[in-house]
């Protein structure tokens, strides 16, 4: 049997972007360029809520214990999509995930789940047993650009997202998120943070994000008309 994914240090923050753009300088310096990415990306992901935006609401709240459900593709190909699960236990979170197709994809983002109970595996089963007890449905796709590095020990994982964006899942259209024009910050790592990637901060002006880009994005959209 496979062994559950381990649980990862997860901290987000906003910096201005002269001081996010100094921190990647001294990045390229340390760390490497993500090699699964190849450069910057795009990531979509279409997120799930309930009919009572039990995510949202919990991710508003601070609630130490949750679940998010979403599909992710990369630079708008469908090539290669997940349905992913990310469990959140405070700062800490782990990700599981099964591939999914193309026609699958385009079933969930219209609501329809009967493909999910078809399928196999953990993954698959969690999200149709969350769908049968809360009535899930796709909400939202957000998109953003990302540059991402690595560091071996820690296996740490740093990463710039910008242009974050807002839609309706299925829709071509999106709505530009407001960010006070501040980059969003992501690191990633297992049991350590070495000293020299702590470093890479220092002297900077930072605050740690305390809602996510998906609360961000709901927000945006429900300014626009949507749900």
């Amino acid at each position: 049997m496979q062994a559950a994914p381990k649980f990862r240090h997860e901290r987000k923050y906003h910096l201005a972007e002269a001081d996010a753009m100094l921190v990647r300088q001294r990045a390229s310096y340390i760390l490497a360029p993500d090699k699964r990415a190849g450069g910057p990306y795009q990531v979509s992901s279409v997120y799930f809520d309930d009919a009572h935006n039990t995510s949202l609401h919990q991710k508003r709240n601070g609630v130490f214990l949750r679940d998010k459900w979403r599909l992710r593709y990369y630079n708008n190909s469908f090539g290669l999509i997940h349905l992913e699960r990310k469990h959140k236990r405070g700062e800490l979170a782990r990700k599981e995930h099964a591939p999914v197709t193309e026609e699958q994809y385009m079933e969930l983002c219209r609501a329809d789940m009967r493909c999910a109970a078809l399928q196999e595996g953990p993954v698959w089963k969690a999200f149709y047993a969350r769908h049968l007890l809360n009535c899930m449905r796709p909400v939202i796709t957000v998109e953003y650009d990302r540059e991402a590095f690595s560091y071996a020990p820690g296996n740490v994982r740093l990463t710039f997202d910008t242009n974050l964006r807002a839609a309706m899942p299925g829709s071509g259209y999106s709505v530009a998120v407001d960010t006070g024009g501040l980059m969003i910050l992501e690191l990633k790592y297992d049991s350590f943070l070495p000293a020299v990637v702590a470093g890479l901060l220092s002297g900077i002006q930072f605050t740690q994000l305390a809602i996510s880009k998906y609360v961000m994005a709901r927000h945006a959209l429900l300014r626009h008309g949507g749900r």
